[in-house]
């Protein structure tokens, strides 16, 4: 029979973001769907409205290697899902991280926090959904207003600025009630500036640049986001799509 999870899991990627491998037990298990005590794996999160997509690995059980097709966060427990196969509760994994994948998709949400801040500083429409870092290294706006491509430029230009000056990009944890005083505003539409949880914010801050709340990955500088391209810009009625893409790393 399921059971509810027993303990919240330990994300690692938040206190030890280069590690790769771990053990770890399942706790709870949910239809096809098990919680581990402790996980490698950043799930697709939107409870900061930053969502990325998941990490993906291998996990060997039993002498095999097994595809990890899915992680969401659900209940303080991340449930992870394996192609065609669900351990019991207690058992023990072997996890192993895909590196490259976590790398590309942290490039892209600290070019998305770039971008952010470039688009606010220049004057540009507030968001009417959530900020996405998608796939093969894009990031997704999508506007409340037209915009000019004059701005999207200005915008563009200053975030590379950011890119070269090679910022530090470090995590931190604030109570609710202090946001205002040490984060940045977001604009959405309609207004939420700090979004995450009620009791503890998970914030990244780009040194000299931004700080924002978001508990997706990031690389530890912004010199290894590469330089960032405009790949779509699109005005339609009554809004505008931006799409952002990392490109090489000098």
């Amino acid at each position: 029979m399921d059971q509810p999870p027993a303990v919240a899991t330990e994300r690692l990627w938040l206190t030890e973001p280069r590690r790769s491998t771990c053990l770890a037990r399942v706790v709870a298990v949910r239809g096809p769907a098990f919680a581990l005590d402790r996980s490698l794996f950043a799930p697709t999160s939107r409870s900061h409205r930053h969502p990325q997509p998941h990490d993906q690995g291998t996990i060997w059980w039993e002498g095999e290697k097994r595809i990890l097709v899915k992680v969401a966060d659900r209940d303080g427990a991340l449930w992870h899902i394996l192609r065609g196969v669900r351990p019991p509760v207690g058992t023990e994994l072997n996890c192993h991280l895909d590196p490259d994948r976590r790398l590309l998709a942290s490039r892209a949400h600290t070019a998305m926090h770039l971008m952010l801040k470039a688009l606010g500083d220049a004057g540009a429409p507030p968001l009417v959904a959530d900020p996405e870092a998608k796939g093969g290294g894009n990031v997704r706006f999508e506007l409340a207003a037209p915009v000019s491509p004059r701005l999207v430029a200005d915008a563009l230009a200053q975030a590379n600025h950011w890119v070269q000056a090679g910022a530090p990009v470090r995590r931190e944890f604030i109570a609710r009630g202090l946001e205002a005083k040490s984060l940045d505003a977001q604009r959405f539409q309609p207004p939420q500036p700090y979004p995450g949880p009620p009791d503890t914010l998970a914030v990244v801050r780009i040194e000299g640049v931004c700080a924002y709340p978001c508990d997706g990955t990031h690389v530890e500088r912004t010199s290894q986001v590469g330089r960032i391209v405009v790949a779509e810009a699109r005005n339609r009625a009554g809004g505008a799509t931006l799409v952002a893409k990392v490109g090489a790393r000098g």
